[in-house]
């Protein structure tokens, strides 16, 4: 799960929102220059409202505030902490220095059910935090 995405382009004509877009098309190709062209084309977008859930924490924005990366409390379960805020929208380096890469301190990296299932609750979790 990627998580909720909303981005908002004010283009001179009207304003255009987009939910979640699926910008890959096969016709297209999946090359470095596609990526290049997409990453250009969103930059031309204003992320308006953006929830990315991770195993450890989640990725929030909520415009115009700033973009809030929250690690779980381990003392309050279901719990959210503020772990940083970022102007722009943090990167996986960003994340990465955060969080420390999970999988490489463990032996064996989780199943991909143990997986789907922390994503899944940590979604719940996040979307209780944020609802009070």
């Amino acid at each position: 799960m990627k998580g909720a995405h909303l981005y908002l382009y004010t283009s001179k004509p009207r304003p255009l929102i987009m939910w979640n877009p699926r910008l890959i098309s096969e016709d297209v190709g999946v090359g470095i220059n596609v990526r290049n062209l997409r990453r250009y084309f969103l930059s031309t977008f204003t992320t308006v409202y953006s929830m990315r859930p991770l195993p450890t924490g989640a990725v929030f924005r909520c415009y115009p505030g700033l973009w809030k990366v929250f690690y779980d409390d381990k003392d309050r379960p279901n719990r959210y902490l503020l772990a940083k805020e970022f102007i722009s929208r943090p990167n996986a380096e960003d994340l990465e220095i955060l969080f420390g890469d999970v999988e490489a301190n463990s032996e064996e990296g989780p199943s991909l059910f143990s997986q789907a299932a922390s994503i899944f609750s940590s979604l719940n979790r996040f979307m209780k935090a944020i609802s009070k």
